[in-house]
């Protein structure tokens, strides 16, 4: 229980800078719309100097977040195949021990993210359009694995408790639903169907 509510804290922390990504989403869509606009009506005289660098680095940002999203809601894409035919007990051992090894490699990758961006901080690397200090993206890049980190070391822990308690969770899905993969459109099905069945 203990482990449900760390989680649910670092979740918190995880959405609070997942809006980072929204920004940079929204920035990024932008500069690049109104950089079409200019080109086309101009003829190609006006532009955005380095609306390409900004979508690439944006890019960086809005992926490298996006991850630790994921997994809070279970939105990974992974084939159980047979593993749901195992007993419960079975199962979260073998989860478990799957689930270590995938911690242990995001470990590595927080690791180096950090010993990347301090490189670029020591070395002053800059963007080569912008100018922009190159250490602030490795940075986030770092933020965001150090969070996925977390949540599947959370994750891998609660499983192994779960083998051992050896007892089935109470079926309460808080993953994503077919139609909320889909969005607007399987929300909209989603609507209609209830309408449906009310009737």
């Amino acid at each position: 229980m203990k482990l449900k509510k760390i989680r649910a804290g670092v979740s918190l922390v995880v959405n609070g800078v997942g809006y980072v990504a929204l920004a940079c989403l929204f920035a990024m869509v932008f500069i690049v719309a109104l950089d079409v606009i200019l080109r086309k009506t101009s003829g190609g005289a006006l532009r955005i100097t380095g609306s390409n660098e900004i979508t690439s680095f944006s890019m960086v940002i809005l992926c490298s977040l996006a991850i630790p999203v994921l997994q809070i809601k279970n939105g990974h894409i992974w084939v159980p195949l047979f593993t749901n035919k195992f007993p419960y007990r079975f199962r979260c051992f073998w989860l478990f021990a799957i689930r270590l090894v995938e911690t242990a490699v995001i470990a590595l990758l927080a690791f180096g993210g950090y010993k990347k961006a301090a490189d670029l901080i020591e070395t002053g690397r800059l963007t080569d359009v912008l100018n922009m200090p190159q250490w602030i993206f490795a940075a986030v890049m770092t933020i965001a694995f150090v969070e996925y980190f977390v949540l599947t070391l959370i994750d891998t822990i609660q499983l192994f408790a779960d083998g051992v308690e050896n007892v089935l969770p109470k079926a309460e899905d808080k993953s994503w639903s077919e139609d909320e993969v889909k969005g607007t459109y399987g929300l909209l099905r989603q609507r209609k169907r209830h309408r449906l069945t009310k009737l």
